[in-house]
């Protein structure tokens, strides 16, 4: 099968909307979701959000998810949202998803076939509780797993989410349950994936910065402070004997910083970048059950990636390199933007998050922002120091906030930092700190936790806080120089100047990229300014990671590579020159020309039997309401011709197109850039859509059970007969154990019942299943 060229045979079951819903809902493509994305950062511009009330949506999972009590549904462009939250709440949750999606099609290398006419369906309640509830009235047996903030089901390819007390993670975790349901919205289910991928890919785009002033989210963010993957990671990593990638790949257990590692690993650069891509589509398209996925994708991997020993030493390379920025020694933080505050805290307790820029970081993070013009804070070169406090104006007068310069860290703590020991095993008070901090909004003090310094106090002057009461925001600049700490404060109506003397060992100690932020009684927000640290977002609109706009072409140019590097010998050579200039982007534009050139070289070359890796043309065959359709994405400018069974031509510009297929067989013709190519393509004569329990009266009843799409699944049948005229005990008709295997159809004829016999009453049919580890009761009704 030929690479960019895959079929996932997601053969959906009818589409359940009424013509009332119809009219009621207005499909994806009537709104609109305007998002400028720059790399790894997504800008809200606008997106329609309608409430819909009752109407349930046209989803992904199908007709298998329902109503609940208090709930309302609502729509954006590819989300359908059920939810008791109040409406701010149900807008900032699909606002964050429609900033994601663009990011979950990256991630992937393609979208659902048909995300034009169906949603994907997120539930969000306001409470486990809740959220259990429903689950319930979708048939689920349990709820949310215990040890869950979330979960997404297999059987309805819907994300349950219910906050937690942190907000953090109130947004992470609809960003990572709808990273499950888009992935089960591709072919159906998740499981031909293993662990590092399924969570591994959701864990990493749900590690974000949100800036909730600018709209702006920030997706797979590798180095932060709250919910710190690193951290866990190195833990992970050094607890577990180092293990190689293939170790992680097989383990079935799941260890979230392991795969967060993996997948960061592999996306860091270009060329793992792209073989990535490759091994995603290969994996998909071989579609293993559950029992074998591991060694199904062991396998790809070595034979997608050209030397396996060479990506396990730079595996190992790439984790040996990792030294987290941040550390939270005790909080609870949050982070708003490049701004952290505590949700919050005991009264005579700091919390404390250190800050350490390791100045080797390569990946895409917005961990302090570029400092901007007219700001009440100015840091022009590495003997500078910035911070912003915003005032909660109600808590103006009460609590600390500030920074700390990390003058000494004990071996304890270092080791802490790099995943070595565990937080039990340190003892962070023997850190040794320079505090400076704001106190009850009139002062500053100043304290050293060991030398011998007396603490120090200065008042803020009459004109800062009169300033701070119509302007609740505070600008503070440290200069170090010699022996002295020059301050200067800023707000927007008046400054204040001060300095501090301090002994040649102590300053020689102070490092302005070491410090921490530490806080107490209240939710100010402070915003640290480090000069080596800073994160600029390229104005560009692609979702690529070095914000290169013309990445198909680079897609198309290493596919033809890869799989002609016998006739094209320097084509490897030339694709690494490219990559090597891709994190600049002035450069940009130049490579595209070569690229440009090189593929027509190519063209040339190699004529019509690389026509799939030139043109970079792919197609995929799905249903919508019974009817076969063939989508296909043309990420070339050149027009494609496609013609199927010898009918008119249809054109293929740049972008998705999607072909309605008539017959069981096709012969499909293709045509793009004087280069020629046909395909048979058959079409099954039934959709199928997992587990599905069905009765019906033939003569006989007959009752149906399909699915499901991976895994060993088995449970319980029942036929009761209950009679209308008066109450009495139910019948049992009929009981049947069943054990089912992934796309099987049973088809049970229950010649227990007779329509002589059992009328003028309810016939119900009840299964109880257990399929790939999700608990499941369906029902049926007859009436008679």
């Amino acid at each position: 099968m030929r690479l960019l060229v895959f079929v996932l045979l997601f053969f959906l079951t009818a589409c359940q909307s009424t013509k009332s819903q119809q009219n009621t809902i207005p499909s994806p493509l009537e709104l609109k979701a305007d998002i400028t994305v720059s790399g790894r950062v997504s800008t809200l511009n606008h997106i329609d959000i309608v409430h819909v009330g009752k109407t349930i949506p046209d989803t992904f999972s199908e007709g298998k998810i329902s109503n609940s009590r208090g709930y309302n549904w609502w729509v954006s462009k590819h989300f359908a949202l059920k939810s008791d939250f109040p409406e701010h709440k149900v807008r900032l949750y699909l606002e964050l998803l429609e900033m994601s999606y663009p990011h979950y099609v990256e991630l992937f290398g393609m979208a659902p076939a048909n995300i034009d006419k169906k949603r994907i369906a997120v539930v969000y309640g306001s409470s486990r509780s809740r959220t259990r509830e429903a689950m319930l009235d979708d048939g689920f047996t349990r709820g949310v797993h215990k040890y869950a903030g979330g979960e997404t089901m297999f059987y309805n390819r819907a994300g349950y989410s219910f906050p937690s007390h942190r907000e953090h993670h109130q947004r992470y975790i609809v960003i990572h349950e709808t990273m499950h349901a888009f992935h089960m919205a591709l072919n159906g289910h998740s499981t031909w994936a293993p662990n590092w991928i399924t969570e591994g890919m959701a864990d990493s785009i749900a590690s974000h910065v949100y800036d909730p002033d600018r709209k702006q989210l920030t997706v797979m963010v590798f180095d932060r402070a709250p919910m710190n993957y690193i951290l866990s990671g190195l833990q992970q990593y050094h607890q577990g004997g180092q293990p190689s990638f293939e170790a992680i790949n097989d383990d079935p257990a799941l260890k979230r910083g392991l795969n967060f590692f993996i997948v960061h690993f592999l996306l860091s650069d270009p060329e793992r970048y792209h073989y990535f891509k490759q091994f995603i589509a290969k994996l998909m398209a071989a579609n293993p059950h559950s029992e074998a996925t591991l060694p199904t994708a062991n396998k790809l991997l070595k034979a997608t990636f050209p030397n396996w020993n060479k990506l396990e030493q730079a595996f190992a390379q790439f984790v040996s390199n990792i030294q987290p920025t941040f550390h939270i020694v005790n909080g609870p933080w949050e982070q708003n933007g490049a701004g952290y505050w505590i949700r919050n805290s005991q009264e005579d307790e700091y919390s404390r998050l250190d800050i350490i820029p390791n100045g080797r970081n390569t990946h895409p993070v917005m961990d302090f922002p570029t400092p901007a013009k007219r700001t009440l804070v100015s840091v022009k070169d590495d003997k500078q120091l910035g911070f912003k406090i915003a005032f909660q104006p109600e808590q103006l007068a009460r609590g600390a906030i500030g920074f700390a310069f990390i003058t000494k860290l004990s071996q304890a703590s270092i080791d802490a930092k790099r995943g070595l020991i565990s937080e039990s095993e340190v003892d962070y008070t023997a850190d040794q700190l320079f505090k400076v901090v704001v106190v009850d909004g009139v002062k500053i003090q100043l304290s050293h936790s060991h030398h011998a310094l007396p603490e120090q106090q200065i008042a803020l002057s009459p004109d800062i806080k009169n300033s701070l009461k119509n302007h609740p925001a505070l600008g503070i600049t440290v200069t170090h120089s010699n022996n002295s700490l020059a301050f200067r404060l800023t707000t927007n109506s008046a400054t204040q100047s001060f300095s501090v003397a301090v002994s040649s060992t102590l300053s020689k100690q102070i490092d302005l990229q070491s410090i921490s932020l530490i806080a107490k009684n209240n939710n100010h927000l402070i915003t640290p300014y480090l000069f080596t640290h800073q994160y600029p977002i390229e104005k560009v609109n692609t979702a690529n990671p070095w914000y290169f706009e013309q990445a198909p072409l680079l897609g198309r140019a290493f596919e033809t590579c890869d799989a002609f590097k016998q006739q094209l010998i320097e084509c490897e050579k030339q694709l690494e020159q490219i990559y090597t200039l891709l994190p600049e982007p002035n450069k940009h534009s130049t490579l595209a020309l070569h690229l440009e050139t090189q593929l027509n070289n190519w063209q040339r070359l190699l004529g019509n039997k690389a026509l799939w890796q030139l043109s970079g043309i792919r197609y995929q065959l799905y249903f919508q309401q019974n009817s076969a359709y063939l989508y296909l994405i043309n990420p070339s400018n050149d027009i494609a011709t496609m013609a199927i069974n010898e009918q008119q031509a249809v054109q293929l510009r740049n972008g998705e197109h999607r072909i309605k297929l008539h017959a069981n067989s096709n012969v499909i013709s293709l045509k793009w850039r004087g280069l020629e190519a046909s395909f048979q393509l058959a079409v099954p004569n039934e959709v199928f859509d997992g587990v599905i329990l069905n009765a019906k009266l033939e003569n006989n009843l007959l009752v149906t059970l399909t699915g499901p799409y991976s895994g060993a699944s088995n449970g319980t049948i029942r036929v009761n007969f209950i009679p209308y005229s008066a109450p009495s005990s139910a019948t049992l008709l009929w009981q049947k154990q069943v054990d089912f295997k992934p796309y099987q159809k049973l088809l049970f004829t229950i010649d227990e019942f007779s329509e002589q016999k059992h009328n003028n009453g309810l016939l119900e049919i009840i299964g109880e299943f257990e399929v790939d580890g999700e608990t499941i009761r369906l029902l049926k009704h007859i009436d008679l």
